[in-house]
């Protein structure tokens, strides 16, 4: 552009030397003019170019946006299959909470099978998260997720609700850890393989996957390539002072609490991991 005028004026500095005031005049005027559209095909051309770079931008990020979308969808069905597991073995623990609180209010006589009972009054259970996508996602900035209700799902999800059901983030103490040293002292391990135990999970449907699950003891498993049979259970001690042990009814009563909160929570997280799944299924299916 510089060269361009400095090319103006040479020629008018020429025309000077060689033609008359009036000719000059008019030939300077049609120089401005062509000068001037010159400059306006300049600033067309580059708003143009940024136009076209912005909407290259735009479908790039969009693009990014959908695949995002695809990548969190497996994330969250695999993080719902860890919280599928977790939170039917809370409610077994639930079931075996109120089996043994029976047993003490109806004074019953101790039998085997009760040993899975206090095996499972005792577990506790946290996800671990894998937040890969997620993260990816703020680093974009959330906006990339252009559906609102998908956004907002996701961010509850991963920001609120995970954190109260992961490990050293949970608002309350480690049931197990607040069973231990009781157990130490009242409790023996179950050694007798002949008691059985089986039960199986519901199902649950998800998109396109199917989890179930069930566990069985006493069950096999190979240790440096020889197949070992394990069981699970405690066995009380002294079960008719167990049942009259007012610091086990106690800690009966604090962990009933911590497993009603934690239920509560993962309830919360599988009804809003159900709802952005269906929510993604319908958006990526819009964009077809």
């Amino acid at each position: 552009m510089i060269k361009f005028f400095r090319k103006i004026r040479y020629n008018l500095m020429e025309q000077n030397k060689t033609g008359s005031p009036a000719e000059t005049s008019v030939k300077a005027g049609k120089y401005l003019k062509y000068a001037i559209g010159e400059i306006v095909l300049v600033v067309f051309g580059i708003l143009i170019a940024l136009q076209i770079n912005n909407w290259n931008q735009g479908r790039n990020r969009t693009e990014l946006g959908t695949l995002l979308l695809k990548q969190l969808k497996v994330e969250m069905l695999q993080i719902y299959s860890d919280i599928y597991t977790d939170f039917n073995f809370l409610k077994l623990g639930s079931r075996s909470h109120f089996n043994i609180l029976e047993y003490i209010e109806q004074d019953v006589i101790y039998n085997d099978s009760m040993s899975f009972d206090f095996f499972f009054i005792i577990g506790d259970e946290y996800i671990y998260p894998n937040e890969a996508v997620y993260s990816r996602i703020k680093e974009q900035g959330l906006d990339i997720i252009k559906n609102d209700s998908i956004r907002n799902l996701i961010q509850t999800i991963y920001e609120d609700i995970f954190p109260r059901i992961s490990k050293n983030n949970s608002f309350n103490p480690d049931i197990a850890e607040t069973f231990g040293d009781y157990y130490l002292d009242h409790f023996k391990l179950n050694t007798d393989y002949s008691i059985r135990f089986h039960h199986v999970f519901d199902n649950d449907t998800l998109s396109d996957r199917i989890y179930r699950d069930e566990i069985e003891f006493p069950y096999e498993r190979v240790l440096n390539g020889k197949k070992r049979n394990q069981t699970k259970g405690f066995v009380p001690l002294d079960f008719e002072a167990l049942k009259k042990d007012n610091k086990f009814r106690m800690l009966l009563e604090r962990t009933k609490d911590y497993r009603t909160y934690k239920g509560i929570r993962y309830g919360m997280a599988i009804n809003r991991i159900q709802k952005v799944i269906t929510l993604i299924d319908i958006e990526l299916k819009s964009e077809q």
